[in-house]
């Protein structure tokens, strides 16, 4: 082979390359980002519809089946799953494998536009997100306290304590889940109402006209201007009993005059607990390119010093964490990779017997390996248990080609008198004429190797989205192998 000729005759100019790509492949290694899974994007868009108060049936009637009908048209659609419960309608809109997403995302909005001019007016704007497994929790945590109530630790988790994760970088956002959500709660007494002729509707408008800040334009004194704001929100209970409900003709009617004002939580409807006792669970959510183990040791090292910094009485604990998943799954997977090549190298010495030949093995499998994470990480890949896993797979299909090769030179070197090898030169042109001997056969069989994984692209759905990384490493790795 015309290539095996060059790096004999150049053994300076395949040194540097060899070493360049050792270098390429350790900073690609580096820079790999590392995932339990592939990153898989399914085609599918989720819709959550909002109506307080409204009945299952209700919602079927007045919400499902406008949506439904209008949505059923939108290009490439596969099927609708939905349900609906009190005060809450769920779609989902799922797309044939192979769409783009970006694009089914928009024909989603532009469908739900027309559906929503069909909905009650009283119903809230629909909200529409893809579906995204990157956006399940990297790390849950567990907030209790053993002197605050729930509505207390819940504002505190709220206001302070996520704020805290959200600034750690590749955190995308987080998740409350238990506690309870403080409300101020006021019980109208119909016949102090019905007394004083006022409605319902009457006693929320003048909650809702009182209760604003907003711009009220500017006032110029001079050369000096002044922005004025209105700042009239309730600052307590009080302002909101004080509140004047009326006082056209009639003395003036407060809120405390007609109805009961309490400082309360909304109903609870999720509860926490954490070894028997109450608590709130955090989860954090990162960025979909992130590196799931970088952030959540990040997370880790925050919880560290917040249990120096946070309040005495609470406690913050870490119940799951899915880096620990992810690093015990590499490092099964790396274990395995270093017991084959042991192994390999073993069964290589006892039926090559040179310790020269088991070096070329050496030297040819990491330049091969390392070249490798260059390209995945070219390629946008990650090392998850999928890659790994092809990884592991074509490190049989690396060694037989050299195998192969040496084999055949040595059996060459051996047929020759040793007197024939006469300068260097004789070596050289032995090794060059042995390879070639076999390149045909080193490609054909590196050929049905990958003839038997590279079909596995063309099949449609999950399979491809999972499997991808595992099909590409093991092709890439094994023409890789063909030029080392």
């Amino acid at each position: 082979m015309k290539l095996t000729s060059i790096a004999i005759r150049k053994p300076v100019a395949t040194l540097a390359l060899m070493l360049l790509a050792s270098v390429l492949g350790i900073i690609g290694y580096l820079r790999l980002p590392v995932d339990f899974l592939p990153e898989v994007t399914y085609p599918m868009v989720r819709v959550h519809i909002y109506w307080p108060g409204a009945t299952p049936q209700e919602i079927n009637d007045n919400i499902a089946d406008p949506v439904e009908q209008v949505l059923a048209t939108v290009d490439k659609l596969d099927y609708l799953e939905s349900s609906s419960i009190e005060g809450q309608y769920t779609l989902r809109v799922n797309f044939e494998y192979g769409t783009d997403i970006d694009v089914a995302y928009q024909d989603v909005v532009a469908k739900m536009g027309l559906a929503t001019r069909r909905m009650p007016p009283d119903v809230d704007p629909p909200v529409m997100f893809k579906a995204d497994p990157s956006q399940l929790p990297i790390t849950q945590l567990i907030i209790m306290s053993g002197s605050r109530d729930l509505i207390d630790l819940r504002t505190w988790v709220e206001n302070i304590l996520q704020d805290q994760f959200l600034a750690i970088p590749g955190v995308a956002g987080t998740e409350i889940l238990g506690g309870l959500k403080r409300e101020v709660r006021i019980y109208l007494n119909p016949d102090r109402a019905a007394a004083y002729d006022l409605t319902v509707a009457q006693v929320i408008n003048r909650l809702r006209d009182e209760n604003i800040e907003r711009s009220a334009g500017r006032v110029t004194e001079g050369s000096r201007e002044f922005i004025l704001r209105t700042t009239s929100e309730y600052q307590n209970l009080n302002e909101i009993r004080n509140l004047v409900v009326s006082s056209a003709g009639r003395p003036r009617i407060r809120l405390s005059d007609l109805a009961t004002v309490e400082d309360t939580h909304e109903d609870e409807r999720v509860i926490t607990r954490f070894n028997g006792g109450p608590a709130i669970k955090l989860n954090i959510l990162k960025q979909a390119d992130a590196n799931t183990v970088e952030v959540a040791d990040d997370v880790g090292r925050l919880i560290e010093r917040l249990k120096e910094t946070a309040p005495a009485d609470i406690h913050i604990d870490m119940v799951e964490n899915q880096a620990d998943y992810i690093k015990d799954s590499i490092a099964g997977v790396t274990n395995a990779a270093i017991g084959a090549i042991i192994l390999v190298v073993l069964v290589i010495f006892i039926f090559l017997g040179h310790w020269r030949q088991v070096l070329v093995m050496l030297i040819a499998l990491p330049i091969t390996i390392l070249m490798n994470f260059f390209l995945m990480q070219v390629s946008g890949f990650s090392l998850n248990i999928f890659s790994l896993g092809g990884l592991v797979v074509a490190m049989g299909v690396v060694l037989d080609n050299s195998i192969v090769v040496i084999e055949n030179i040595t059996r060459r070197t051996h047929d020759i008198k040793k007197d024939e090898l006469n300068n260097a030169g004789d070596t050289s042109q032995i090794s060059s004429a042995a390879t070639g001997q076999v390149a045909m056969a080193v490609v054909a069989a590196t050929m049905t190797f990958l003839a038997l994984f590279l079909p596995f692209l063309l099949v449609s759905g999950l399979t491809t989205l999972l499997f991808r990384e595992l099909i590409l490493t093991i092709a890439g790795i094994v023409i890789i192998s063909l030029l080392v």
